[in-house]
């Protein structure tokens, strides 16, 4: 793999970050003569295919890509933690990233979401999360932890509007019987 390069892509927005402030990561990341670096700002609207592609949802997002272009990792991260983006790199030299089966579990669980309906804002938020979270999992474990999660809060959540409801019914003038 002495030729071959890791490509980071790295999607910002210049509202948060401005590219000159980026340079100088870059500069030091590049001093790893297998990595290449592309910067991505995902407000310019040339970028947009780009970002819907790698399925960009919030920013800062750091996506590892081998050198045959597969994903071997995602992380919500800025490019400034540069331990961490060496670490990731040193798996995917290695061959540790990707990893076929969890890349094939997180597939399926990401279609199976395609069927659930999707009636308001507040699901379209969650579900993104979810998603993010599976994304930059890289073992079942972590994917298990981050649904564990997820589905704790949305329990959490349903118990306080059910506390919630009672509080208003409470006064009420007419019962009311709010759905939850």
């Amino acid at each position: 793999m002495s030729e071959e390069k890791i490509e980071i892509i790295y999607f910002y927005s210049d509202l948060y970050e401005s590219k000159r402030n980026l340079l100088p990561i870059v500069r030091k990341l590049r001093k790893r003569k297998n990595l290449q670096i592309r910067l991505v700002n995902v407000e310019d609207p040339e970028n947009e295919e780009l970002a819907e592609v790698y399925g960009v949802n919030s920013v800062p997002l750091v996506v590892f890509l081998t050198p045959k272009g597969e994903i071997a990792a995602r992380r919500s991260m800025p490019l400034s933690e540069i331990t961490i983006i060496n670490e990731i790199t040193n798996q995917i030299v290695k061959g540790d990233l990707p990893k076929p089966h969890i890349n094939d579990l997180r597939r399926k669980i990401l279609e199976s979401f395609k069927s659930i309906p999707m009636r308001n804002d507040l699901t379209l938020i969650m579900v993104d999360q979810v998603k993010n979270d599976i994304l930059e999992a890289d073992s079942e474990s972590e994917i298990y932890d981050a649904l564990s999660f997820h589905v704790s809060t949305i329990n959490h959540t349903i118990n306080d509007l059910e506390e919630f409801k009672r509080i208003l019914q409470k006064y009420m003038r007419k019962q009311q019987d709010f759905i939850i």
